[in-house]
């Protein structure tokens, strides 16, 4: 194979996988993860999980299948390798479930994704060496089919692990070993499929790309799944106790859905007041997660790091409240009202914000005698304070 096609091969082999990656990443709609423990995971998958994977595949698995009687190469792919390869990309994924980064699922299934894509481009490499006449093909279709697998079954087993750590009730043993069982048994699958000569290549490539990607769309709707049972959290957790207002947690649930559209009005007159908003409205999502794991979670040391986050992110909400300032805070809680009748605070908002304001003169016009009673009564009720959402300290 020549330089360019060895070249285009490599790129392949990283490219595509690479993309995928970046796919499941950016679903962390509430940021728990780090781009750096992201990195770590595929860095481990592509070094210490590869590295381990093939010297017990190599040494171990042959001498097994000569002392059970077995061909060696059916006994490697069939039983041995897809249960070694498992266990090994996993080691990175039980060591992050009892770390802080590691908060639910979501977590688990991004973290697996990474170690697995991580451990494929370097088998992808391995291959390609060692069929170089085919390498640009090879990379090509390995790219949507093993690459993929590899990420989903790291990617169950990090969901298997994120149910396991915050759940107490029985079974869930069982949840976690059948996260490891399905992983394997779909590793197991792929390569009876790619195995299966008398289907023929195009079939055996259209069914492998087929697993590859079934894979990634379980993975997304485990994310989706989880990402939802979040929102149902903060809503929970959320509230005066924690600085937050009644509005401001409705903001929360808009995170990632309607809050840029709703915040298009301070975005074009204020941009770094908008970026602000969305930051307080992340750390917020961020509290609710964490309060909600602190009651699930038994380990001292655990409640201990979550007790010092939480008080982290409260001192951090507060001082961004303080930053964006009265008139874009209130403005943020009058757009997610409990009902229509904040639509007057807007009105206000609006009057205080466009230049210097003269509130007397428009409580005088909006109460004047010419005003219908029904509008008055409106203004008079938005003036009243609502009990349910007190202004945070310093607002």
């Amino acid at each position: 194979m020549s330089p360019f096609n060895t070249a285009l091969a490599m790129i392949i082999s990283i490219g595509p996988p690479a993309v995928f990656l970046v796919l499941i990443y950016t679903l962390d709609l509430y940021a728990s993860r780090t781009f750096k423990l992201v990195l770590g995971c595929s860095i481990w998958g592509a070094s210490g999980a590869f590295g381990l994977a093939l010297l017990v595949n190599t040494y171990l698995s042959p001498h097994l299948a000569r002392a059970i009687g077995v061909d060696p190469h059916l006994f490697l792919t069939m039983a041995f390798a897809p249960i070694v390869e498992e266990i090994a990309k996993s080691l990175i994924l039980i060591s992050l479930s009892r770390s802080l980064k590691f908060t639910y699922f979501v977590d688990g299934a991004i973290y697996g994704f990474a170690t697995g894509i991580g451990f494929s481009i370097i088998e992808n490499f391995l291959y390609i060496s060692q069929n170089p006449a085919i390498g640009v093909a090879l990379a090509l279709t390995r790219a949507f089919s093993t690459c993929l697998m590899h990420g989903t079954a790291a990617g169950l087993v990090g969901v298997a692990l994120g149910w396991f750590r915050l759940h107490r009730r029985s079974g869930r043993w069982t949840g976690l070993i059948s996260g490891w069982a399905i992983a394997i048994t779909l590793h197991v699958i792929f390569n009876a499929v790619v195995s299966a000569a008398p289907l023929g290549e195009t079939a055996i490539a259209v069914l492998a790309v087929g697993i590859g990607l079934t894979g990634v769309g379980a993975i997304v709707l485990f994310i989706f799944l989880g990402l939802r049972e979040q929102r149902t959290w903060m809503s929970e957790m959320l509230d005066h106790r924690v600085g937050v207002t009644a509005a401001e947690a409705r903001a929360v649930q808009s995170y990632g859905d309607q809050l840029d559209e709703l915040l298009k009005p301070i975005a074009e007159q204020f941009p770094r007041k908008a970026t602000q908003v969305r930051k307080l409205i992340l750390l917020q999502a961020q509290l609710g997660i964490k309060r909600k794991v602190l009651q699930k979670i038994d380990d001292p040391k655990m409640h201990a790091g979550l007790e010092r986050d939480i008080a982290r992110l409260q001192q951090e909400m507060e001082q961004l409240r303080k930053d964006v300032g009265l008139c874009v805070m209130t403005y943020v809680r009058s757009v997610f009202p409990a009902d229509a009748l904040d639509i007057w605070s807007r009105m206000e908002l609006l009057a205080a914000c466009s230049g210097p304001p003269d509130m007397q003169q428009w409580a005088e016009m909006l109460t004047a005698e010419t005003i219908g009673p029904s509008v008055r009564s409106i203004f008079t009720a938005v003036q009243q304070r609502n009990p349910d959402e007190p202004e945070a300290a310093g607002q």
